[in-house]
C-alpha cells in the first residue's frame, strides 16, 4: 500500500473501529497484554491486506476475521501458558460477540426511531440531557424548571423508550 490515501484510508477506519475491535479480541484472550499483542499483529495484518479490503462491505467485520486468526495463531504460540481458553469456548465467545454486536445494532435501530416518535419537548429535553456536558441543574435552569422536574421528565421519557425500544426487538423476533 504505497499510496498515502490509501494509508490515511486505513488509519481512520482502524481508530474509528479499534474499541470495538480491542473488546473482541478481549472476549477470547485473558491477559491484557496478550489483547495488546494480537492487536497488533491484527493491525499489521490488516494493514498489509487492505488493498484487498472491499470499502462496500463493514471495515469491522472484516477486521474481526482477522483478529479471530491472530487469537487463534496466538493461543497455538502461547500454548505452555497455564491460563488458556479452549479452542471450543473461544469459537464460541466469538459467535456470541458477533450475536451480541447484532443484538446492540437492533437495539441502536430501534431507539433511533423511537426517539423520532417521541413527543417535541421530549426528544428536545433527551437532546439537551445527552448532547453536552451540561449538568442537569444548569438544564433546568435554563428551561426555568427545577432540578426535580427534569429528573422526573428524563425517568419517564427513559421508560417510554425502553419500552418502545423492547416492542421493536420483540417484534423483529
Amino acid at each position: 500500500m504505497d499510496d498515502p490515501n490509501e494509508n490515511e484510508r486505513f488509519v481512520l477506519l482502524y481508530a474509528r473501529h479499534e474499541g470495538r475491535l480491542r473488546r473482541y479480541v478481549a472476549a477470547m484472550v485473558p491477559e491484557a497484554a496478550d489483547v495488546d499483542d494480537v492487536l497488533q499483529e491484527t493491525a499489521i495484518a490488516l494493514l498489509r491486506k487492505f488493498d484487498e479490503y472491499d470499502c462496500n462491505r463493514p471495515f469491522f467485520n472484516w477486521a474481526c476475521r482477522f483478529a479471530f486468526y491472530e487469537v487463534m495463531r496466538h493461543r497455538k504460540q502461547a500454548k505452555t501458558r497455564r491460563r488458556q481458553f479452549s479452542d471450543e469456548l473461544v469459537e464460541s465467545l466469538a459467535r456470541q460477540y458477533e450475536q451480541h454486536e447484532q443484538l446492540s445494532k437492533q437495539r441502536r435501530a430501534a431507539l433511533a426511531t423511537c426517539l423520532r416518535q417521541l413527543a417535541d419537548q421530549d426528544r428536545r429535553l433527551v437532546a439537551l440531557r445527552y448532547a453536552g456536558d451540561d449538568t442537569i441543574a444548569n438544564l433546568a435552569a435554563r428551561l426555568g424548571r427545577p432540578a426535580s422536574w427534569f429528573y422526573r421528565s428524563l425517568v419517564r421519557i427513559r421508560r417510554l423508550l425502553a419500552l418502545c425500544v423492547q416492542k421493536k426487538i420483540t417484534a423483529e423476533i
